[in-house]
């Protein structure tokens, strides 16, 4: 296992495709920043704070992280590293959990950039001011987190289902979208959509975060399972 996220640390260094998306997310940042705010956003958030609010529960840009993982987990089968990996001993199942932990790194520091650029652009609205963070505002980003790996082992589950990057960049991205962009502004409201892994935690109050991370913690084993089964029946050519 060890040996697979050292495996998985490099490969993640040398993943053109995560730099590319970056450098799109920078850009978006910089270019509402400079564009400004839109107007019915500036009447209803006023200070620091907001910006972190929006942030924390922002899954504008889920289509994005459901091809990164399908394409990161994938790009495995057209290069033959799965097949590399059993062959030199590594147990499917670990591998399978690498693969988890290393996807949800990615997406979890792709938040972590989302939350920061919509602080900032409010920071320069209304002025850079601290006032209203506290410690609660952690513990709601961590229950997202948990969220964010449970929308992970589901897109990793579906591309060791497909076996193939294109099937599975394709399949994931179109799940990705309706389910984080699409279903988004159609089940506002919703109470068993809002408590998903693909809508985020509406606020800090436990109300919030307790059903939403016994939800993803619940369907984070399931996933997982679900995938080391699959992969464990599969053969890797």
């Amino acid at each position: 296992m060890l040996n697979q996220l050292r495996v998985e640390r490099y490969k993640m260094w040398r993943f053109t495709p995560l730099y590319a998306c970056m450098l799109f997310y920078l850009f978006t940042i910089l270019y509402v920043t400079l564009g400004g705010m839109n107007p019915n956003a500036a009447a209803q958030f006023h200070c620091m704070h907001d910006g972190l609010t929006e942030g924390i529960q922002d899954c504008s840009f889920a289509f994005l992280w459901g091809m990164l993982i399908a394409w990161y987990v994938g790009s495995d089968f057209a290069d033959r590293t799965v097949h590399r990996s059993i062959v030199t001993g590594c147990s499917r199942k670990g591998i399978v959990l690498s693969r988890v932990i290393a996807t949800s790194v990615i997406t979890i520091l792709f938040h972590i950039v989302t939350i920061i650029g919509e602080v900032f652009l409010y920071g320069m609205k209304y002025g850079f001011s601290f006032e209203g963070f506290n410690t609660r505002d952690i513990i709601w980003f961590l229950e997202v987190c948990l969220q964010l790996i449970a929308f992970n082992s589901f897109f990793v589950l579906i591309t060791y289902i497909c076996g193939n990057v294109y099937s599975a960049l394709v399949t994931s991205v179109l799940i990705a979208t309706i389910g984080g962009n699409v279903l988004r502004n159609n089940l506002q409201g919703n109470y068993i959509y809002e408590h998903s892994f693909f809508c985020f935690s509406k606020s800090a109050n436990s109300a919030d975060l307790i059903p939403c991370a016994i939800c993803a913690i619940i369907f984070t084993v399931i996933f997982v399972t679900a995938a080391m089964y699959i992969f464990q029946k599969k053969d890797v050519q």
